[in-house]
């Protein structure tokens, strides 16, 4: 295939990209400005704390912004096998997961701070960890045994099993890992407002998404996927909403579209043991 055949395949796949997220911002409008909503916000934290949901202290009020972004999908880690010589390492292609396990004894001494401080070392070194430099800890998704590490981009960071790398520690040494690497991002939209952290966790309420007796410890903007489009996985802007079951201690991850404010049915529920 000659490489003028090439650019029109890649400008045809982007034009049925941005046709498609066209058609989904038609179908999910949403309005950014600062009107009345049915609600009055007063009212809706009085609704919630008679419900027994806490929220965060001072949550923003204010928009951020974010991309549509692309990622091509490929086989990103089987090829790396061979250059991870300090590590036993095997690849499942049905999963896209790396899993490997150190070939010496790795102790984590010290405190919180010393022991994030090791595996930064160790997933930083591309003998131990391929792309190990583009994951950063994310606590609110870890716990004592298992340390969580998402993968950031120059967009912000992506929150989906495809770009996850998951560090197991026993007895104070690094068991193992597994990691899913989700490839470069590149946007195929201009950069558009976003709702508020506010606006999500109300429309979270409004929605019944959130259970009385909840507490929501944790709200961040990420990226999630949104679909598959000709071989390229789509994310979009996501308020992240950690939820804590007050009794249980459960907590579940929600995401809420930060364009439409609608829920994204891609919860993830987990307990963390600290």
């Amino acid at each position: 295939m000659d490489h003028k055949r090439i650019e029109w395949l890649f400008l045809i796949v982007f034009l049925l990209i941005d046709i498609y997220l066209g058609i989904e911002i038609l179908r999910s409008p949403v309005s950014l400005s600062n009107t009345n909503t049915n609600m009055n916000n007063s009212n809706i934290r009085v609704e919630m704390r008679a419900d027994g949901i806490e929220l965060p202290n001072n949550i923003s009020t204010s928009q951020e912004s974010g991309y549509y972004l692309a990622a091509k999908n490929r086989d990103y880690l089987s090829d790396k096998i061979s250059s991870l010589t300090q590590v036993d390492a095997s690849y499942s292609k049905s999963t896209n997961t790396l899993t490997a396990t150190p070939k010496d004894v790795i102790q984590l001494k010290g405190n919180k701070k010393d022991v994030l401080k090791r595996l930064d070392m160790f997933k930083n070194d591309s003998r131990n960890v391929p792309y190990g430099m583009q994951f950063k800890y994310e606590a609110n998704m870890s716990g004592d045994d298992n340390y969580t590490f998402v993968q950031t981009s120059e967009y912000g960071s992506i929150y989906d099993n495809s770009a996850l790398l998951t560090i197991n520690v026993k007895d104070h040494m690094i068991e193992n890992y597994t990691m899913s690497y989700i490839g470069p991002v590149s946007p195929v939209r201009e950069l558009q407002s976003t709702i508020s952290p506010w606006h999500a966790v109300r429309a979270m309420y409004t929605d019944r998404e959130l259970a009385n007796n909840s507490r929501v410890t944790k709200v961040k903007l990420g990226y999630s996927k949104l679909t598959e489009v000709r071989g390229s996985t789509i994310l979009l802007p996501t308020w992240l909403v950690w939820v804590e079951n007050k009794t249980t201690k459960n907590v579940t991850l929600k995401r809420v579209n930060a364009y439409t404010a609608q829920m994204i049915q891609t919860n993830t529920s987990y307990n963390v043991e600290k």
